[in-house]
């Protein structure tokens, strides 16, 4: 990928599922290194990379792949409290990424604030609470909880340009190199796929420094 001019502060983008536990495992790392490098880095933004996009029940084998893959992020010791309930409880679990990652979209229209509310809001509600907001009616009330202004909102999450907005994003990302989340992309220059240590993150950046602004840190507090 062709890196953007380098200026100070550096974009970060995190590629991912809101439906992902890796991914807000990943976010709370990356953004306590770039708190540690002091004004270096722009905050993290997110980008959608959603694991399925046509809605379908999930079988019996990928609810099982699911409530393995919480457990396994459960036992990291910077992990959120990670519920199975989502795909273990009485329903077949979400069927589409696609309801939730519209509703952001939507919500980004009322400002970035808003739209980073409901992310955190209906990522909680997903993998802590069990609730699946692939579901109107929950994306309804989560957004409500967050103090949207349903109003704008509610027009915006079913309008067809909001869908075409955020395909196109999908389709960035993919044109970046990006085809499974969490991935974190530093400037549209490096890719780093998966989620890693918050030890690996913070020599990531500082290395990224390094090597591309020329800019050697020599002292950051952990």
């Amino acid at each position: 990928m062709a890196p953007r001019p380098i200026s100070m502060p550096i974009l970060l983008v995190l590629h991912g599922d809101v439906l992902d536990p890796w991914c807000w495992i990943a976010e709370k790392r990356i953004g306590i290194a770039v708190e540690e490098l002091h004004g270096r880095f722009l905050p993290l933004e997110h980008a959608p990379l959603p694991r399925r996009w046509e809605p379908r029940a999930p079988s019996a084998g990928e609810r099982q792949n699911r409530i393995r893959e919480l457990k396994r992020a459960a036992r990291e010791a910077d992990a959120p409290p990670f519920s199975t309930e989502l795909w273990s409880g009485g329903g077949t679990g979400p069927q589409s990424s696609g309801p939730p990652l519209l509703a952001i979209a939507a919500a980004r229209l009322q400002g970035l604030p808003a739209a980073n509310r409901l992310r955190a809001a209906l990522r909680e509600a997903a993998l802590v609470a069990g609730l699946d907001i692939s579901r109107r009616d929950v994306i309804t009330e989560v957004a409500t909880r967050c103090g949207l202004d349903l109003a704008d909102f509610v027009p915006s999450f079913e309008a067809p340009a909001t869908e075409r907005a955020l395909l196109d994003d999908i389709e960035e990302s993919y044109a970046l190199g990006v085809d499974a989340g969490p991935a974190l992309v530093i400037n549209d220059d490096w890719l780093v796929s998966g989620a890693r240590s918050l030890r690996h993150y913070r020599r990531l950046l500082k290395r990224y420094l390094a090597t591309r602004v020329g800019t050697p840190v020599e002292h950051t507090v952990h």
